[in-house]
């Protein structure tokens, strides 16, 4: 038998197929055009963001590396420097502060050295300038321009002498310095360099957690939480030695599923789309693909005619979604790092790359959704007999028996003809519910990630100023600036709402053979470099040599911190002094060995007026923290320490606007701090900086979140536009006949209203149940940040309020256009 040759004339009547339905064509076209746009798109974008997302790390934390450990031996130095999956180590010592100096007497700076390792190849990335050298002698420092503006010297340069008294382990001691180089860059800046000299004279080791820093650097840029808990097992950790990993190293897999996630959806809404379209054109044109059949066109050629279709619309769309991608990805995400202020120098030029791995994977998924897609209707357009063909009618499975209720006639058709074709009607919800779930899902991780989420203050404060002179190690040097008149001016201004002040007394706490013995043990164990034995002797006859703290906090603070608590307590006791709240301070004691304890403090200053307390709280937060001794914190009510302490000092005071992130009061609070005659003595928090930092740290990122969304609610809108447009062009006998048998055009349109009403409410009900689900999962596996979950409620109005207006708008604008071709009786006898 002669094989027959009919490829070309296929080929020719498949592509005068997609030239006749040119409406179906180009609703084809783009959704596989998008669809490859946004997978591609996604697959580079992800790739950059891994690299940006390291970049932002390390900009926070001003050097590149992936685990810091606080204090480290030799023994555990070797092994690092041996281990084949740690490229690069680096170390700091942290060995003093500055104390005070002639233009400040409250600097907020600190003394560290670091190694060759770090500082060199681990800080590369984050400096933007650096002028000199790392220091070498003794008295040669490294410093920041903020660093000299915090000591009150901001106009120094390298060559020039610093004059300041400092502090290291072995005490208070004052010098002059010369300035042998200056940096600039990202991350913490108020601190000085100093030499290795320096570093062995001030008495700390590296060994010692409080002042050893052991950064590492790992060849692996993913790594599980499971191989972090196991290298850290083999570190063989010190009780006071700890080892943190950052967020990146092991969020990245929480990223990459997340990123999968988002494909698998695009995905899954572009194979709705093509396989509704088809199916919708194949049950349409039953008697064309019949009376193919009657000429002598077989299933194969009939199935191959189809595939034709589909590979000249799937070829064309996917060409143009990649070029449209990569135009986006290589073009749109240099702007987005430019306006993150990161420099071309420090990303490097291969920030945005092409690999061909991206385009493979896109043309395969892409081409695997098209196949899958087209499959069952090129299977029912082969599988239509001649005869089938010739007797066909359009109809819809309809129920053997209707009863005619007692409710409205308009809403029972409306429901009746959502119901008639199940699969139809399943294929349009699943496409807008997976469209809006999308949606739900980038709105709720855009708004978890939105700098004003990020940020937040304790107790959700919008300013909080500090007292820097009160923790001042010696007693004569602390002042009450925060003094009442002034918070008072607080107060009066217009734009607060509260303002609430913490204020602490100086107290030792006496020895006793239950709890503060108990906590000293703890306490040498945890953070000190000597057995507790060597120094039991001094504590138990001269406590006043071992400081601490007496916090004060009000009511509305106390019921704040009581709701934090694993074991909340009774207010009445809290406020009449019965009982205290105690500051853990790191210590690896569990709740159980602290709640009920009873613990006694003595005035520093007056060792015989003493109170107790029973303990029945325990907290984590250092917010409550001033002079940390080795005795307890013991935060109390305010009007208790008022009543024990003679002059309490005013720690800090926290602000809360009546508008948050109100910038003119802020404004206006800043202008009294600057007016101050103890300006120089404040330092304060503000959530409208913070925010301001994050925001610009962003950039456009939200951006391109909303374009994704907006590219899956555009086909999700065309899957319903093109269902319902091809099911009122069906319906045209069915509509024209009950308009001419007495439905008014109100009664036609409020039906077809109804319907689509139907169709929005019930994609919202699969959205708010399933869809919630898959949300949920898809935004904690991106949640690395641990924001509690929550949807936004405005976009979430918006999105509904947009829903339902294209559901019910669609069949209206379809149905004034088609009831246009010809009057009633001309459209009822056109049909055929």
């Amino acid at each position: 038998m002669l094989k027959n040759p009919n490829q070309k004339v296929i080929k020719r009547m498949a592509g005068n197929a997609l030239k006749v339905n040119r409406r179906k064509t180009i609703t084809l076209f783009l959704a596989v055009l998008l669809s490859s746009f946004l997978v591609f798109t996604i697959f580079t974008v992800g790739d950059s963001y891994f690299r940006l997302q390291k970049i932002q790390n390390i900009r926070m934390s001003g050097a590149e590396f992936d685990a810091i450990m606080y204090g480290v031996t030799d023994e555990q130095r070797q092994m690092c420097e041996n281990n084949p999956n740690i490229a690069l180590t680096g170390t700091v010592g942290v060995c003093g502060w500055v104390e005070k100096t002639n233009q400040d007497s409250t600097p907020d700076v600190g003394l560290i050295w670091a190694d060759d390792g770090y500082w060199t190849q681990m800080m590369e990335p984050v400096r933007e300038k650096l002028e000199g050298r790392y220091p070498i002698a003794l008295d040669e420092i490294m410093v920041t321009k903020s660093a000299l503006k915090e000591c009150g010297y901001e106009d120094l340069d390298v060559g020039d002498t610093l004059a300041m008294s400092y502090g290291t382990h072995e005490g208070i001691f004052t010098g002059t310095f010369r300035i042998c180089g200056i940096w600039d860059g990202y991350g913490p800046k108020k601190q000085f360099y100093v030499s290795k000299e320096f570093y062995d004279q001030s008495g700390w080791k590296l060994s010692q957690a409080a002042s050893g820093r052991y950064f590492m650097d790992f060849k692996q840029k993913i790594m599980t939480k499971t191989e972090q808990n196991a290298f850290i097992e083999s570190m063989n950790l010190g009780k006071q030695q700890n080892l943190f990993f950052m967020e990146d190293l092991g969020a990245s897999v929480q990223i990459l599923a997340g990123l999968i996630g988002l494909i698998a959806v695009t995905c899954l809404c572009a194979y709705l789309l093509i396989y509704n379209i088809m199916y919708l054109s194949v049950a349409g044109k039953v008697r064309y693909y019949g009376l193919l059949q009657t000429v002598g066109m077989t299933e194969k050629q009939i199935k191959r005619m189809m595939k034709e279709q589909m590979l000249l619309i799937g070829s064309a769309g996917t060409v143009l979604g990649c070029l449209s991608g990569g135009m986006v990805s290589f073009f749109l995400i240099p702007v987005v790092v430019k306006s993150l202020g990161i420099k071309s120098g420090y990303v490097g030029a291969d920030m945005v790359r092409f690999h061909p791995a991206v385009l493979l994977a896109t043309i395969l998924l892409v081409g695997v959704t098209i196949f899958l897609a087209s499959q069952k209707p090129t299977k029912m357009a082969a599988d239509i007999s001649p005869i089938e063909a010739l007797g066909y009618r359009p109809t819809h499975k309809t129920v053997k028996e209707r009863k005619a209720g007692n409710g409205k006639v308009i809403a029972r058709l409306s429901m009746e003809q959502f119901t008639k074709d199940k699969k139809r009607t399943a294929m349009v919800l699943l496409s807008l519910a997976a469209s809006l779930s999308v949606y739900l899902c980038i709105v709720t991780m855009l708004d978890s990630q939105a700098a004003r989420t990020i940020v937040s203050n304790y107790m959700d404060t919008d300013m909080v100023i500090k007292n820097d002179t009160a923790c001042k190690e010696k007693s004569e040097d602390r002042r009450d600036i925060l003094y009442d008149s002034f918070v008072k001016s607080i107060k009066e201004n217009a734009g607060v709402s509260e303002v609430h002040s913490m204020i602490f007394a100086e107290i030792t706490v006496p020895w006793e053979p239950d709890f503060a013995e108990m906590w000293m043990k703890e306490f040498y164990a945890k953070w000190m470099s000597i057995p507790y034995s060597k120094e039991k002797h001094e504590y138990q006859n001269h406590p006043e040599n071992f400081g601490s703290s007496l916090i004060g906090i009000d009511e509305q603070e106390f019921d704040y911190l009581n709701n934090s608590l694993t074991h909340p307590i009774k207010k009445e006791d809290f406020l009449s002094g019965k009982v205290c709240i105690v500051y853990r301070n790191g210590l690896d004691l569990s709740d159980a060995d602290i709640i009920g304890k009873n613990v006694t403090c003595a005035l520093y200053e007056d060792q015989q007026t003493t109170k107790s307390f029973t303990i029945e709280g325990v907290t984590d937060e250092n917010y409550y923290t001033a002079l940390l001794g080795y005795p307890p914190t013991i935060i109390a009510s305010d009007q208790v320490v008022k009543t024990f302490a003679d002059h309490p000092i005013t720690l800090k005071t926290s602000i809360k606007y009546h508008k948050e992130y109100d910038r003119d009061t802020e404004q206006e609070i800043l202008s009294l701090l600057e007016e101050s005659d103890n300006a120089k003595d404040f330092s304060w928090e503000s959530k409208i900086e913070d925010a301001d930092e994050i925001e610009k740290a962003q950039g456009n990122m939200p951006q391109l979140g909303i374009g994704i969304v907006l590219i899956l609610a555009f086909i999700g809108i065309m899957n319903y536009m093109n269902t319902f447009v091809v099911n009122v062009q069906s319906r045209m006998t069915e509509l024209s006949v009950m308009e001419s048998i007495g439905m008014t055009p109100k009664q036609l349109l409020g039906m077809l209203v109804r319907e689509g009403v139907l169709y929005a409410g019930g994609a919202w009900l699969v959205t708010l149940t399933v869809g919630m689900g898959v949300t949920y999962l898809l935004y904690e596996s991106m949640n690395y940040r641990g924001i509690a979950f929550s949807v936004p409620l405005l976009p979430l109005l918006f999105a509904v309020g947009i829903s339902f207006l294209v559901c019910t708008m669609v069949p209206v604008l379809t149905w004034i256009i088609l009831e246009k071709n010809g009057t009633v009786v001309e459209r009822i006898k056109g049909v055929e």
